[in-house]
């Protein structure tokens, strides 16, 4: 975030005028970076005295003209900064790390974001409940729910939408677009994966790909809608007759457990997944990076169910049905035979 993109949203802040969404953007600062737990002792300083300071310091240093982001290495000057300024749910110096994202526009542009490792709920002002998966982001504007309600997705997310005839539900990706009324389903459009879907639970929607021909198809409940990105990939199972799109039924597994859906609940389900298609969604879920030196490996098949366990955890218990071997190095784990 700029200092200009701060200073505005701060301003709204002070004034009164955020919208729910800006407070909830802030209230997950506050949770990310857990304020809370810091304590204003009298040999700060006067607290509202040193606010007002940073705050018309950052205002001073701002350049309409040309916006940049300025890193900071010393942490402990970010501590400091997080006990001047709890209130209710940021601080100054702090946010400057924060995923949220301000535009200088008239129209002002929230965005949520989640780190490698990390998941968050949400909750729109329309009532609508949004699940961000990890490496996420999700972007609407401060009118959302005036007249209508348009949101931007990239990464993963499940949405439980609040039900509205006469504003329907619009969710804006790369790959394609969805309109609903009020459903239940799941998005998930990584950039550097091979496809991107759309997983209905319940309700009805429409599909539109952004590419090519722009053809709209419409989702019933228990439906998996798979865009493949590599037009090189064709699948004779195609029962759209467009050519990078493919229908086909959600995987259940267990009673009633949803693989497409299960990361909503912080389970891990892998379905007869490769290894390869698999290190991305590890990479993602625990914050590590994988290296294969191994073409074989790369080739395996694997499924399994993990609920809250570790790396450690996971690649012992694939091991078992695999014949690899792994080590690791801080947050970097080398695979090979």
């Amino acid at each position: 975030m700029s200092r200009n993109e701060f200073i505005q949203l701060f301003e709204k802040y002070k004034s009164g005028n955020c919208s729910p969404e800006e407070k909830e953007s802030l209230d997950n600062f506050k949770d990310d970076y857990k304020l809370d737990d810091y304590e204003w002792t009298p040999e700060m300083g006067n607290k509202t005295q040193i606010q007002e300071t940073l705050y018309t310091r950052l205002k001073q240093e701002t350049t309409p003209e040309k916006e940049h982001v300025r890193k900071f290495n010393p942490i402990m000057r970010w501590i400091s900064a997080a006990a001047i300024l709890i209130l209710t749910s940021t601080s100054i110096a702090l946010f400057y790390h924060h995923n949220i994202q301000v535009s200088n526009s008239a129209t002002s542009l929230v965005r949520f974001e989640t780190r490698k490792g990390q998941k968050k709920q949400i909750t729109l002002s329309d009532g609508t409940v949004v699940w961000l998966n990890s490496l996420s982001s999700l972007t609407i504007t401060n009118e959302f729910n005036n007249k209508t309600r348009e949101v931007n997705l990239i990464g993963e997310a499940y949405f439980d939408v609040t039900h509205k005839e006469d504003k329907p539900f619009k969710v804006h990706t790369a790959d394609f677009n969805i309109n609903v009324l009020g459903t239940a389903f799941n998005v998930k459009v990584y950039p550097n994966e091979k496809t991107s879907e759309t997983t209905l639970i319940r309700g009805l929607i429409s599909m539109q790909s952004e590419t090519g021909k722009k053809n709209t198809i419409t989702v019933r409940p228990s439906q998996k809608v798979v865009f493949v990105k590599n037009e090189g990939l064709k699948s004779s199972n195609n029962e759209t007759g467009i050519q990078n799109i493919i229908i086909k039924n959600y995987q259940e597994v267990r009673d009633t457990t949803i693989v497409e859906t299960a990361w909503t609940k912080n389970n891990l389900e892998i379905f007869d997944q490769k290894f390869i298609d698999l290190k991305s969604v590890l990479e993602r879920w625990f914050d590590i990076q994988i290296i294969f030196k191994s073409e074989e490996v790369k080739n395996y098949k694997f499924t399994g169910t993990f609920a809250n366990e570790s790396i450690i955890e996971v690649l012992n218990a694939l091991k078992k049905t695999g014949d690899f071997k792994y080590e690791m190095k801080e947050k970097t784990i080398t695979i090979s035979k």
